[in-house]
């Protein structure tokens, strides 16, 4: 046979689901190419708004290469997550669908059941479905069970941790690390224990952090100090492999960084003039972002790739030296009444949502261009359809809207109102508790979590009539206004309580669907079960670059 026909051949079907082929090298410089973009989403988990260099300037020289995309494209900065926790901003952006129509209100854990409802339809499904590639590397947290696992929703290739990397334990250096310690004494010493199932008779935090290739874990616990060059080395291999083989693909790649507990290789210890550990882990992250950008170079299709940077909600502020910065969106407000609470992460106040943006399309979107034009993650779904030439699916309503125009300078509209779900109150129902209308901000409730190294809940607060406030004039959200600064406060509210029913009418007119939160320990993913908290390592041995 051809030599090289027969590695075309070896290329085309490296990249179908369980065979990406990982020792692909970069050997030819102009690839098979598509007509149609490829995409490239890269999501940051528990990034705040001010530790983007480019919107914060005391950051600026800690994320040098999204300052460069932010040169080649464009800064979103009033750009919001779906949610303030992780599974709902996350299925927002899957399905750009809020949680109330899909069901996905809160977090899915170790042992969950379920995950995002199959009937559901994710942009993998249906980009795959029109002919494109699909791999995901990083952090899932929508279900792990078969149904739900990335390998069962539209992805041909997955890579990465089922959930955050807090939710089980590791053994490498980290900080705010939970750690793998022998089971209970009256556990372990048992006899009527049945320790053929392992560590499933161990509460589920003694389980392993696991870190899967497809349906296989391949490393339990998970090297985090070595998960970046791991995540830096599969999305090199994935777009080598899938550029060659002139299929358009997307790549979403969902960071660990910087959620808790941080971890990052050695070389990037004290890396930055800003001196802090979570300073280092944001380099790293910043660093794997930069050898994406390469790899999308090197392999010929960086000119006609969408790629995308933003996170799933803001800084977790109660793990306090190890969350990051919201810049000027401090919810004042809320500490400076009796109340107290976090506004970041589980919070509908600004810095619990408004992240970091920024979008590159050589040739589509003018170079260092800024838009304050209110935007959203719920938006990424039907603008990728779009520009992909595919339909979106039926029998479904969608919150996001179509930003082609937008981004290729057509309109400088987007959305006039967003809708905030609640995420940290209790109970967490998802219910719209907080309405952005043009520059204003209202609050039918307020709540968060404590600030002081803990995971208390403020006292939720309902307000009637609502908190309104100025985002735009009063970014910190700290004065309210009234009617006497304010002569038109009453018809703020009255269109944004329209605004809030209207949206409630649509939905209960929408096929939704309800999500499972059902937890059993059958469940819990081990590769081991003989082995206390599950170990196992199959990873292959890799080359890690110098710095």
């Amino acid at each position: 046979m051809n030599l090289n026909l027969l590695f075309s051949f070896i290329a085309f079907w490296s990249i179908l689901p369980n065979g990406l082929c990982e020792e692909v090298p970069h050997s030819q410089k102009n690839p098979g190419t598509s007509e149609r973009p490829n995409f490239v989403i890269l999501f940051a988990d528990d990034i705040g708004w001010g530790d983007f260099g480019a919107n914060w300037n005391p950051n600026k020289d800690v994320t040098p290469n999204l300052n460069k995309m932010a040169e080649e494209g464009l800064r979103l900065t009033d750009f919001h997550a779906g949610s303030s926790v992780c599974t709902p901003s996350r299925a927002a952006l899957l399905t750009g669908r809020l949680g109330l129509r899909t069901g996905v209100i809160e977090n899915f854990v170790q042992d969950s059941m379920g995950g995002l409802p199959v009937n559901e339809t994710t942009i993998a499904e249906v980009l795959k479905e029109s002919g494109y590639y699909t791999g995901m590397i990083g952090k899932w947290h929508l279900g792990m069970s078969h149904d739900f696992h990335p390998s069962s929703r539209g992805f041909d290739y997955y890579y990465g941790l089922p959930y955050s990397n807090d939710m089980g334990c590791v053994d490498v250096p980290a900080y705010n690390r939970p750690e793998c310690k022998q089971c209970p004494t009256q556990i372990l010493n048992d006899e009527s224990s049945d320790f053929e199932g392992g560590p499933v008779e161990c509460p589920s935090y003694y389980t392993a952090l696991p870190l899967y290739k497809d349906y296989e874990i391949v490393q339990q616990p998970a090297d985090l100090t070595a998960l970046g060059d791991y995540y830096a080395e599969k999305a090199d291999s994935f777009i080598d492999a899938a550029s060659k083989s002139g299929k358009p693909f997307l790549l979403y790649l969902a960071f660990a960084h910087p959620h808790v507990p941080l971890a990052f290789a050695d070389r990037f210890k004290n890396s930055t003039d800003v001196n802090t550990v979570y300073a280092d882990t944001l380099f790293e992250m910043d660093d794997i972002i930069g050898r994406v950008i390469n790899s999308l170079k090197q392999s010929g299709v960086y000119e006609n790739t969408l790629t995308w940077f933003t996170g799933d909600n803001g800084p977790w502020e109660s793990k306090c030296p190890y969350s990051g910065s919201v810049g000027p969106y401090l919810g004042s407000w809320l500490p400076q009444t009796y109340r107290g609470g976090s506004t970041m992460k589980t919070s509908t106040w600004e810095g619990g949502h408004r992240e970091p943006t920024v979008i590159v399309w050589p040739n589509k979107i003018q170079p260092n261009t800024v838009s304050d034009a209110l935007t959203s993650t719920l938006d990424i779904f039907p603008t990728l359809i779009s520009a992909a030439g595919a339909k979106l699916p039926d029998m479904r309503k969608f919150d996001g809207i179509d930003l082609n125009d937008f981004l290729e300078g057509k309109t400088t509209e987007a959305h006039t109102e967003l809708f905030h779900p609640n995420s940290g109150d209790t109970p967490i129902n998802g219910e719209i508790d907080t309405v952005r209308m043009g520059p204003y901000k209202v609050f039918w409730k307020t709540g968060g979590i404590q600030p002081d190294c803990d995971r208390r809940l403020a006292r939720v607060v309902k307000h009637d009539p609502p908190l309104v406030f100025d985002v735009v004039n009063d970014p910190a959200e700290s004065t309210p206004l009234t009617s006497e600064n304010t002569h038109n406060l009453d018809e703020i509210i009255a269109s944004a309580t329209t605004l809030r029913s209207d949206l409630l009418a649509d939905i209960a007119s929408d096929n939704t669907t309800v999500a499972d939160y059902s937890q059993s320990s059958d469940v819990l993913p081990c590769c081991d079960p003989t082995q206390f908290y599950c170990r196992c390592n199959k990873q292959k041995l890799m080359f890690i670059p110098e710095k």
